[in-house]
């Protein structure tokens, strides 16, 4: 027989091993065959993180059960299943009527709920019930032993429901005697309050006899007030008027340096200085369009929902038989949106380059994959430098993707830099990334100084006048040619000597060497601001052949480590992109340029913010001793990652797991050997940092190993303690 009226106190059973506490379940529910076995209601929460069963029933007596703890009496509410296999066994199905066994949940949970008896429901236990089970057959004999009676469902649904709602009846009832408790002690509260309002209010009106002599003195001072402002509204008007007459001399005189550089451009055109597209971009303002006819529009067709956007994304790219879990594309959309610097990292073969190639194709963008060359030891590498003989830029193909995106501002550009660290990052793109790191202006960098521009256009101007001169003085307005004019003997003999050139020097070598610079001039500017339309990525591989990334780097980036798509679980993505509901995916998605992100300063860093004040304990309490660089950039931008996360995912926990795992475990390069405090360093991981990170993410156990700060943590120090106590992240 059960005794459900047996209650412990948390004291008296805390500290417990799970064989006394199952004992004491047994005890107070009269369980005899060592099974806590259950029947009851089996659902979901609608954000699909939370599966259990609820309202419990042993599969005995069919009665309902409680835990038998002091304040912990909640059993009803529903035991924990984990959503992935409550999937499996609902289907389409919101709800459904189960049997199983329950057992004791993880002992971190436990302790998590503050409840010792707290149970979970094992999944390999379950049933799904076609009709409820009969009461048992005891209670179902006459008073004198007579024929069995057996309950029909119809009755015995009647009588559960029943028994539903009496139980429902008292928990309601002490509800209603909680909130009765509650209001008199807000009308208490609020008697209180009236009274120092009255105070108040007294204190209020002397001060108001005070101000109404005031406001006398007020309204002549206002008085001398708007009249100084009439005065000055006068002057302003009278400044606009100028400056309206300014601008509209300023207008003539730009129209007329226009004028100019038109007809200076025709004859360069002309005399084959400059060729038709140069010719184009000096006359015409040419803008180029993005075609968007056969794109499915972010904004208008998906109502600018992010989720959905991932979805179709998916979809998509599972169309063009590109595999990728939902979890990568919300991780990597959210890095592009956040303008920051992000780094794939992952073996060969593991997808990275991929990634970028197949996502900007499906948002209509363009990639550009730049490989690293492992010379490459200063941002000259990077970007190109100035050849004073040549007198022109000699730019790079990373360069030259800046300037591509310039002219397609409405295009998003991916440039990546396949196997980034095959030469020391920090040495060939830390200027650059200096230049990323302002989020106020749109960054600039200078290629090579005004100056060099200035003497090219200079001798440039020089020549002109000489041709022209020349050609007027001999009246040969009809050619135009260069090549023709040279072969007239009298116009060759003036320009020669006008230039101070010999008979052994050639006109035409020096014409093809200012059309050289004059293009150089043209092609690449002296200054290029980095393109609000580009998103800059980094690919590597880490092995013998490559260098690690140093903290000034991490501390600026976003690691994103792959895995072999060998191990990845196909059949869960087809399971994915099977509960989207979309009639087309074969075209790209078209997002505004701004929808993939605006460059914006970071969140403020705020001491009442849960993320930050959890961060800070964790940088006092572990980062710090194990002299790990983790300052307030990387706090915001974590804010910043989980605001624009929050748009693709609702948990709050996933966010954090996300940048736990780009930001904190790639700094994780020490000798675990070393004595922090009262461990040391590997100690401190396993012993204290890791409990911690198991108690943050709650949800850890549900999610993929790939993507659990907890398994990453958990990895890192079993390969430690398999190579002498040394941590590293990247072996």
């Amino acid at each position: 027989m059960s005794n459900t009226d047996i209650t412990y106190s948390f004291d008296v059973v805390k500290d417990l091993s799970d064989a006394e506490l199952y004992q004491r379940l047994f005890e107070c529910w009269g369980i005899t065959n060592g099974k806590i076995e259950v029947w009851g209601e089996l659902t979901t929460n609608a954000e699909g993180n939370w599966a259990g069963i609820k309202k419990s029933r042993m599969t005995s007596d069919s009665q309902y059960i409680e835990y038998p703890l002091v304040g912990k009496r909640d059993l009803q509410s529903g035991a924990f299943l984990s959503p992935l296999i409550a999937k499996g066994i609902l289907g389409e199905d919101k709800s459904a009527m189960i049997s199983c066994e329950l057992s004791l949940a993880s002992s971190s949970l436990r302790n998590k709920k503050n409840n010792p008896f707290l149970l979970a429901v094992k999944g390999e236990t379950i049933e799904r019930l076609v009709e409820l089970p009969l009461i048992d057959k005891e209670d179902l004999l006459g008073s004198e032993g007579g024929t069995l009676l057996r309950e029909t469902l119809y009755s015995l649904q009647l009588k559960l429901l029943k028994d539903d709602l009496e139980h429902e009846a008292r928990l309601l009832a002490q509800s209603l005697d909680t909130k009765k408790l509650n209001i008199n002690s807000e009308i208490k509260q609020l008697d209180e309050s009236l009274n120092s309002h009255a105070e108040k209010l007294e204190q209020t009106r002397l001060k108001a006899e005070s101000l109404q002599s005031r406001n006398l003195e007020l309204e002549s001072t206002n008085f001398a007030i708007n009249r100084a402002v009439a005065e000055k509204q006068a002057e302003l008007t009278s400044l606009l008027d100028q400056y309206k007459q300014t601008e509209i001399e300023m207008a003539k005189k730009i129209e007329k340096l226009k004028s100019y550089i038109s007809e200076k451009a025709v004859f360069l055109k002309d005399f084959e200085f400059i060729d038709e597209d140069d010719f184009d971009s000096f006359i015409f303002e040419v803008t180029k369009s993005r075609g968007t006819e056969d794109m499915i529009s972010f904004s208008g067709i998906l109502d600018g929902d992010y989720k959905q956007a991932v979805s179709y994304i998916q979809a998509y790219l599972e169309k063009q038989h590109i595999l990728y879990p939902r979890h990568i594309i919300e991780n990597y959309l959210t890095l592009i949106r956040s303008n920051d610097l992000i780094i794939l990292a992952g073996d060969s073969g593991s997808g990275k380059t991929s990634l970028v190639q197949s996502f900007a194709k499906a948002v209509g963008g363009v990639s550009k994959i730049i490989p690293v060359k492992p010379n490459w030891t200063s941002s000259e590498d990077l970007l190109g430098y100035y050849n004073p003989l040549e007198k022109k830029y000699l730019a790079t193909p990373f360069l030259e993707a800046l300037i591509e995106a310039q002219q397609n501002p409405e295009v998003p550009y991916f440039i990546c830099l396949d196997e980034m660290n095959l030469a020391r990052v920090e040495y060939y793109f830390a200027d650059f990334l200096s230049k990323l790191e302002d989020r106020e202006n749109t960054p600039e960098i200078q290629l090579y100084s005004d100056d060099e521009s200035a003497h090219v256009l200079s001798e440039l101007k020089a020549v002109v006048a000489i041709i022209s001169g020349a050609r007027e003085k001999y009246s040969q307005d009809g050619l135009v040619d260069f090549v023709k004019l040279m072969q007239d003997e009298a116009v060759n003999t003036e320009m020669k000597r006008a230039f101070g050139f010999s008979d052994k020097d050639s006109l035409i070598k020096y014409h093809g060497d200012i059309r050289r610079m004059l293009v150089g001039i043209i092609s690449t500017p002296s200054t290029i601001k980095i393109p609000a339309n580009v998103r800059i990525i980094g690919a590597i591989n880490i092995d013998e052949t490559t260098h690690y990334l140093s903290p000034k780097i991490l501390d600026r980036a976003h690691i994103m480590k792959f895995k072999s798509p060998l191990l990845t679980d196909w059949d869960e993505i087809f399971a994915e992109i099977d509960t989207y509901d979309f009639d087309d995916v074969s075209k790209p998605l078209f997002m505004e340029v701004e929808e993939l992100g605006e460059r914006a300063p970071y969140p403020s860093f705020k001491r009442d913010d849960d993320f930050c004040q959890l961060f800070v304990e964790l940088n006092k309490e572990f980062f710090s001793p194990l002299d790990v660089e983790f300052g307030m950039r990387t706090i915001r931008q974590g804010l910043n990652y989980l605001e624009l996360f929050s748009e693709l995912n609702s948990s709050h926990e996933q966010a954090i797991n996300n940048f736990i795992i780009h930001k904190v475990l790639p700094k994780f390069t020490f000798d675990g050997n070393k004595q922090s405090g009262n461990f040391n360093k590997l100690d401190l991981l396993e012993k204290v940092l890791l409990p911690k990170l198991e108690e943050l993410i709650t949800e850890h156990e549900s999610v993929s190993s790939e993507f659990s700060s907890v398994e990453g943590l958990r990895a890192i120090i079993e390969n430690a303690k398999s190579n002498d106590g040394v941590v590293n992240y990247w072996a």
